[in-house]
């Protein structure tokens, strides 16, 4: 896979909706609405910058995000704040399907880094790694 040079909101959302599509493929899903979780992963052993500091204390605090299911346009706006800065890694996976409506978790780097520097390009949707639910 080539590296990733360019990210803005066109290709988060892009990169967001194909490990989404890989998880309704795995698990033949058939749904006609979404809501997104978003849950910030502190990662003790990491410093954070200032950007990633707002990113802690503002865009991802509690307040904002807890038990609040998003839609991918209003999840896409949260976490491309500071694009062409996004979360190093964001692993998505399933919660449930119920009533034709899946719920996906979306867990979150507090780290903002730049395109050349997001984990998991291989996957082709960097930085998202579709991960097994731990229901």
């Amino acid at each position: 896979m080539e590296r990733i040079t360019q990210m803005d909101k066109v290709i988060f959302r892009a990169h967001l909706l194909q490990a989404i599509d890989e998880i309704r493929e795995r698990d033949q899903l058939e749904y006609d609405e979404m809501g997104l979780l978003i849950e910030p992963a502190p990662e003790l052993d990491k410093s954070l910058n200032g950007a990633d500091e707002m990113m802690r204390l503002v865009v991802l605090a509690p307040q904002n995000v807890e038990h609040r299911h998003f839609t991918v346009d209003e999840a896409v706006d949260l976490l491309c704040w500071h694009a062409p800065l996004v979360p190093l890694w964001i692993d998505v996976s399933l919660v449930e399907v119920e009533q034709k409506r899946a719920i996906f978790r979306l867990i979150c780097s507090l780290r903002l880094r730049k395109p050349t520097q997001l984990l998991h390009a291989e996957t082709g949707h960097a930085p998202f790694r579709v991960v097994v639910s731990d229901k």
